[in-house]
């Protein structure tokens, strides 16, 4: 997997145009560290300085209206849907005219539910008519826990999960005041491939911010690593658990006031270990790329948080009917004006609680949260693949859906299903895959991969093998 080649300091000044002296000094300290890794990927808030104002709006009003929620959307919620419907043609299309004529609180549950298929297949039509399209960015899922995803995406939507975030370090003790010239996050990952860049954050009062692979072949190096992080010591570090394990066993990362788990669920000895070791808060964090930040670790343990004040959650069954108990977690709202979600179906589950939450924070839980633990598999000689590796290779090919297991004996097998019925290069997908894992591998097509209904819910990593 090869990536851009490393981008011009010019053109990373570009990409935070409303970066000030201060921060721009920063950008060019991570960027030229004599011990930095190799950047190979141009990024940036892209904020302009109305943007900069509407996410200060957000904060106050993310502040203002974090309270008490009902299992009924509100009338904002309700209004904020009708607009949607009307200006949204897959909506039109799917909900018919009349529907936006109703009323949509009585007829909620009339609504069809959308999913990651509708991402997948028709985020054309999910498009509104009435968005300003010079704005869209495209962003790439992960691919980590189903098959990644283009989804159109708008620079102040994303800007928008540091706020939220901010909501939940403070809930830990956290102070997100940075200054120009302080680093205030290091996102890392441990994998074989993936895009690395520093940038500056206007959220985060222009501080700076970088994406790092601890992978040891990015580094200048064996002692490079520890010299940038000891160097630039951020408060905030994000990434998956298995990257904070090989940080851990690095012994790098001093200095950190907060942990933020994304992605996967991460084990209680793990946890317990990162917060001996750093003697700071290990923070659970649920988001996904289409929906945002949802929800966040209470303190006290009792539960994920719902984090964001506009968007509306609720749980449904496996017929798609409201439930009290265990549901799949279906999302309508956000921020984000280029995929606007219409119980939008994630494929997680839970259980909402509405009574009040012994912390303090009045937003509703989701319990019995469907963590998404991680996986590994193992290469040839027992080297570590990530689903991250896998995924950076499955991305490269039109399939919908699929299902990676590696066996007990490590052979591999992958069921998929396409996106088109046009032909495409099937034998270097396995060429590929043999190449990274150098195991046996079985590829099978399944063309009703995901269409079997909720009982048959299409895990996409699977490793069989026993894991320490």
């Amino acid at each position: 997997m090869s990536f851009p080649q490393t981008p011009t300091l010019e053109r990373l000044y570009q990409l935070s145009p409303t970066a000030n002296a201060a921060s721009r000094a920063t950008l060019a300290a991570l960027y030229g560290h004599a011990c930095a890794p190799v950047w190979n990927h141009p990024a940036g808030d892209r904020l302009q300085a109305d943007d900069v104002e509407q996410l200060a709006r957000f904060d106050k009003t993310l502040h203002a209206q974090r309270g008490a929620r009902m299992a009924k959307p509100d009338d904002d919620m309700l209004a904020w849907a009708t607009s949607r419907i009307a200006q949204t043609p897959l909506y039109r299309l799917r909900f018919g005219e009349g529907l936006i004529e109703r009323d949509l609180e009585q007829r909620w549950q009339e609504l069809p539910t959308t999913s990651r298929e509708d991402v997948a297949m028709h985020a054309d039509r999910l498009t509104p008519d009435d968005v300003a399209l010079k704005r869209m960015i495209i962003y790439r899922t992960a691919g980590t826990t189903g098959h990644a995803l283009l989804v159109p995406q708008d620079a102040l939507a994303v800007a928008s999960y540091i706020p939220l975030l901010n909501v939940a370090l403070a809930r830990y003790g956290v102070d997100t005041r940075f200054a120009p010239e302080e680093t205030a996050c290091f996102l890392v990952g441990s994998q074989r491939h993936t895009v690395t860049y520093p940038t500056v954050m206007a959220a985060w009062g222009g501080a700076g911010f970088a994406k790092l692979n601890l992978f040891s072949d990015e580094w200048p190096d064996v002692n490079a690593r520890r010299a940038f992080f000891g160097h630039f010591r951020p408060r905030i570090f994000s990434g998956d658990p298995l990257s904070f394990a090989d940080m851990l066993d690095a012994d790098i990362g001093g200095g950190a006031k907060a942990l933020v788990t994304t992605a996967v669920a991460m084990s209680t000895a793990l946890k317990q270990k990162l917060q001996d070791a750093y003697g700071c808060p290990v923070i659970d964090w649920y988001s996904l790329t289409e929906t945002g930040p949802l929800g966040y670790a209470c303190p006290q343990g009792h539960g994920y948080h719902w984090l964001p004040h506009d968007v509306h959650l609720e749980t449904l069954d496996a017929d798609g009917q409201p439930t009290t108990g265990i549901g799949e977690i279906t999302v309508t709202g956000g921020r984000n004006p280029f995929i606007p979600l219409l119980r939008y179906r994630t494929s997680d589950w839970g259980r909402l609680d509405y009574t009040p939450c012994p912390c303090g924070d009045p937003m509703p839980r989701l319990k019995q949260l469907d963590g998404r633990s991680p996986v590994v598999f193992r290469a040839v000689a027992g080297a570590r693949v990530t689903t991250q590796d896998v995924a950076t290779v499955l991305r490269r090919y039109p399939l919908v859906q699929h299902r990676f297991v590696q066996w007990e004996n490590a052979a591999c097998e992958l069921t998929y299903r396409t996106l088109a019925s046009a032909a495409w290069p099937r034998d270097e997908l396995e060429a590929e895959l043999r190449l990274l894992l150098g195991q046996s591998m079985t590829l099978i097509e399944d063309l009703q991969l995901g269409y079997r209904g909720m009982a048959d819910k299409v895990i996409p990593y699977v490793s069989k093998m026993i894991e320490e």
